[in-house]
């Protein structure tokens, strides 16, 4: 798993811990900002930025 994608799960487990259905996983249906925002985290795509064998970013391309 590259740097990026450790990061951006890290990222969602954060937002996640903010909605309380979220959090514990929920079977319950529910539509909170906190389900867009990690689905958008997700969705990042783009070259990983290293410098001297550290990740210090990600570059994004225009489509």
């Amino acid at each position: 798993m590259s740097e990026l994608e450790i990061k951006k799960l890290n990222i969602v487990s954060m937002i996640k811990g903010l909605c309380a259905h979220c959090s514990t996983n929920s079977s319950r249906p529910h539509n909170c900002p906190v389900q867009q925002i990690s689905a958008r985290v997700q969705a990042i795509r783009g070259v990983p930025l290293i410098v001297n064998s550290e990740f210090k970013g990600i570059l994004f391309s225009r489509v």
